[in-house]
């Protein structure tokens, strides 16, 4: 199938951030798994071959698709390609900012608290403040499902903060 002459070729630069950063996380996963059981190990390494066998497919279809000028790597313009717009990209770097910030602060707030904050935050500043309403009911519902279902029923390691403390004293 024959390009239309006129069309220029896609830059691929920022679809490539998400298997770059996935091939990281790969990375930092085999690494880290070596003081787990040997289950752990092994499921490990079946996620990371098929993240891995994604990867490697992204690359051969855009090598591929690069060789026959249907798209392109180049830097010039992939800034604004990747962020937007300036209201879009206030927004997608708001977002980045409250996922550091969620990072950051769970250790001292705990799961379920900083959840809760992230949620609300992140539907107000993706939507507006005048959905604070609708960002409060699914902020708290998500943050009290993640709390029964991660902490309470299947006892994840999650950090623990002033909530769960309390419900620890209650429950």
């Amino acid at each position: 199938m024959q390009q239309d002459p006129q069309q220029e070729a896609r830059n691929i630069l920022p679809d490539c951030i998400i298997p770059a950063l996935a091939l990281c996380f790969t990375i930092y996963y085999l690494t880290t798994i070596t003081e787990v059981p040997w289950i752990s190990q092994a499921s490990a390494i079946v996620v990371s071959g098929l993240l891995s066998m994604a990867i490697v497919a992204f690359i051969i279809r855009s090598v591929w698709r690069i060789h026959r000028h249907r798209e392109t790597l180049r830097l010039q313009g992939s800034l604004q390609a990747m962020l937007g717009y300036v209201p879009t990209s206030s927004r997608r770097i708001g977002l980045l900012a409250l996922a550091v910030a969620y990072v950051w602060f769970i250790e001292s707030l705990g799961f379920t608290l900083t959840t809760l904050i992230f949620v609300f935050a992140a539907i107000v500043l993706l939507s507006s403040l005048a959905n604070w309403r609708n960002a409060a009911v699914i902020s708290i519902s998500s943050s009290v499902i993640g709390y029964i279902v991660f902490l309470y029923f299947f006892k994840t390691r999650f950090p623990t903060g002033p909530i769960e403390d309390w419900l620890k004293s209650v429950l």
